[in-house]
C-alpha cells in the first residue's frame, strides 16, 4: 500500500451559524477545527478547503450573521498557501430534488452539488501541485 503524501480537508458549514447569530465565534472555531485535526494527522501542512456559504441572504434579513459567515470564510480560506475557499453563488438557482424553481436557495441544486464537488477537487489539486 502507498504511503499517503497529503490531506486535505474539504468545510462546507456555516449556514447553522448565520442563522444562530454565532459569527463572532466563528473564525475562532474554524481555526480551531483546523488546528486539531492538524494535531492529530501526520502532516506538516494539512491541506483546507472551504466551501463559502452562497448568496442566500446577502441581506441578512434572514439568518443575521449571513454576510459575516461569508466573509471569515473568504478570509480563513485565503489565510495560508495550502488553504483555499471555492465558490457557492451559482450553485443554488434553477431546479431542486423535487423538481421545483429556485433561486438564491439556502439549498444548492442537485446539479450544483455535483459541480461543488468538482470544484472542491479542482481547488485540492491545484493546492496539492502547488498552483494555490
Amino acid at each position: 500500500m502507498e504511503e499517503l503524501k497529503t490531506v486535505t480537508f474539504i468545510w462546507m458549514q456555516g449556514e447553522r451559524d448565520a442563522r444562530e447569530k454565532l459569527g463572532a465565534k466563528y473564525e475562532q472555531q474554524l481555526w480551531s477545527v483546523y488546528q486539531r485535526l492538524s494535531r492529530d494527522l501526520p502532516f506538516d501542512q494539512m491541506h483546507f478547503i472551504i466551501g463559502r456559504i452562497s448568496d442566500f441572504d446577502l441581506n441578512n434579513e434572514r439568518y443575521p450573521h449571513w454576510t459575516l459567515i461569508r466573509e471569515i470564510q473568504v478570509k480563513v480560506g485565503g489565510a495560508k498557501p495550502y488553504f483555499d475557499w471555492v465558490d457557492t453563488d451559482d450553485l443554488n438557482d434553477g431546479t431542486n430534488h423535487l423538481g421545483h424553481a429556485i433561486e438564491n436557495d439556502l439549498h444548492l441544486t442537485p446539479e450544483g452539488y455535483r459541480i461543488l464537488g468538482e470544484r472542491f477537487a479542482v481547488a485540492a489539486l491545484q493546492i496539492i501541485a502547488g498552483k494555490n
